[in-house]
């Protein structure tokens, strides 16, 4: 029996983990120096070493907060700057470790039934006749905020699971591999199904020399920015290194698109090429809310359909040219197009269309 609070519970407890950690590491690191130069002036330093210490080898960047903030608390001879030292220096040791914890089949468990139980209804949908198993690659679409709907039906989807076999889902570097308290999360989620890689290209080279199926996002944080409420929106125009990798190792692409997704969140817009600019260096900008009484929860009355459609069958081209990149390109984005039409009435969304930036 689905229990709505404990989907809830765990939809927020996993929000809280990608979206609160760089906010907890910078008021801890700032709370660590603030009795030196004031809170304004900490919280400006505290940001301006994150966006520095991101770039580096995270175990200089540990050290470095260690260093930094500890030294700070102790000439202060402040108990509570002290501690927030510790948090500060802890945390930013998470990104220098390789695991930070076991795989756990009773947290994906758990999270398989959690997350499809939070909506009004999540499902795997299309053409899953058509899948077969290894060297196949998933685009899914769209991002959205927080990307419920591949959470909910792909990622931990059990359906998927069963359907696809052994899968490596892809995130963004500074996510899988310096996203603090987040890598809980994906530590755990390691298994026979696969486990979460990041987008790397030699990440990407390695997983599929080996036969891989892979899973990602192609849009990312541009997708985000752009996201509108109710607005059907991907960022696919200038994202063609997905379709580069599945020329150079043969793969079957399937297009995947999940309706509702737009409805998820409210936000607010402006200074959009300001923000994707900052997309471009890792940094995710918006700014949302879902429910009334908790803006990190997703809007909960939604029918989460996740469409997957048949896979184009990629040449393997071991130096593919921009020429031909361009030309599979284009037959992906007519492939989503096809699918987001075939399936919008189904979705009950007749009138729907698909913007493609």
């Amino acid at each position: 029996k689905k229990v709505w609070w404990m989907s809830a519970l765990l939809m927020g407890c996993s929000g809280l983990t990608w979206v609160l950690s760089i906010p907890l590491l910078v008021y801890t690191l700032a709370g660590s120096i603030q009795p030196h130069m004031g809170w304004p002036c900490a919280v400006c330093t505290a940001v301006a070493m994150f966006s520095v210490l991101v770039q580096v080898d995270q175990r200089i960047a540990a050290a470095t907060v260690l260093v930094v903030s500890s030294c700070s608390a102790l000439a202060a001879r402040a108990g509570t700057a002290l501690l927030l030292a510790l948090v500060a220096t802890w945390m930013t040791s998470l990104n220098a470790r390789l695991r930070v914890c076991q795989p756990s089949k009773k947290l994906l468990s758990f999270q398989y039934w959690g997350y499809s139980g939070y909506h009004k209804r999540s499902e795997l949908l299309g053409a899953l006749e058509t899948i077969r198993r290894g060297r196949s690659f998933f685009a899914c679409h769209p991002h959205g905020i927080l990307s419920v709907g591949w959470i909910s039906n792909v990622v931990w989807g059990r359906k998927f699971h069963e359907v696809v076999g052994k899968c490596f889902y892809l995130v963004d570097p500074t996510l899988r591999n310096k996203g603090l308290l987040a890598k809980f999360f994906l530590d755990a989620y390691e298994g026979p199904h696969g486990g979460l890689r990041d987008t790397r290209g030699k990440t990407l080279d390695s997983l599929m020399e080996q036969g891989e199926s892979l899973c990602m996002i192609p849009g990312a944080y541009q997708e985000a920015t752009r996201f509108t409420h109710g607005c059907e929106r991907v960022a696919l125009r200038n994202r063609k290194g997905f379709v580069k990798y599945c020329l150079r190792h043969g793969y079957r692409l399937h297009p995947v698109y999940t309706f509702g997704e737009s409805e998820t969140y409210f936000t607010l817009g402006g200074f959009d090429k300001f923000r994707l600019w900052l997309n471009t260096k890792g940094i995710p900008t918006v700014a949302f809310w879902g429910l009334p009484w908790c803006p990190l929860l997703p809007r909960r009355h939604l029918e989460m359909l996740t469409f997957v459609g048949p896979p184009l069958e990629l040449p393997r081209i071991s130096a593919p040219t921009p020429q031909e990149v361009d030309e599979w390109h284009s037959k992906y984005i007519t492939a989503l197009t096809d699918l987001f039409n075939k399936h919008k009435a189904e979705a009950g969304k007749p009138d729907a269309v698909l913007e493609v930036f």
